[in-house]
């Protein structure tokens, strides 16, 4: 009975990458994905979104300070950025976390103060991804596009066992985000 129950929990927890790369549409066909990691050739797309109550250029600020992450995602806590004095992120930023297991992650598009893109590995390779923002101006301030797209094994275990966590850290990140950002805009 047990085992039954533990594989219906697995199941209703499924993931389902078809619906995942519909649900992103029509923000993903606007990045600049690498080879393998658009949408539909990915193993694994996490899509979030939230509308934020401050302009482009508050979330911007907020989203490229790098070193005040953990503030807003604890799985940045301990963030290290290797060539960027200030604690922000810029064009050729390059910076070691460990949001699941060590990262060194590169910034491949920045473009203030609508989009930012890196590609992260892992030390072993067993799991890359490539971590897009996306701000877009709106009448009531803008809306946050976060999309992550990995590759490797432990991202199919990842998809398996839990994509509902991912999903959750990121929509904090955003949820964090949206509070700093409209506090700010507000004072």
């Amino acid at each position: 009975m047990k085992t039954t129950t533990i594989m219906s929990l697995l199941f209703s927890f499924r993931y389902s990458h078809k619906k995942a790369v519909q649900s992103s549409l029509p923000y993903s066909d606007k990045i600049n994905w690498p080879e393998g990691f658009k949408p539909a050739e990915s193993d694994f797309l996490i899509h979030t979104e939230i509308d934020i109550k401050a302009s482009t250029q508050v979330v911007w600020d907020i989203l490229i300070n790098a070193a005040k992450w953990p503030e807003l995602n604890k799985k940045a806590e301990g963030i290290k950025l290797l060539n960027s004095p200030d604690g922000k992120l810029n064009s050729s930023s390059v910076f070691i976390w460990h949001p699941a297991g060590k990262f060194t992650s590169t910034i491949k598009e920045f473009k203030p103060p609508y989009n930012i893109a890196w590609l992260g590995e892992t030390d072993n390779n067993k799991m890359t991804v490539y971590v897009a923002w996306m701000i877009i101006p709106t009448a009531e301030g803008c809306k946050v596009i976060l999309e992550e797209s990995q590759n490797g094994p432990k991202t199919k275990l990842e998809k398996i066992f839990a994509p509902n966590m991912v999903r959750k850290d990121f929509k904090n990140w955003l949820i964090r985000l949206k509070e700093q950002s409209e506090k700010q805009s507000n004072n």
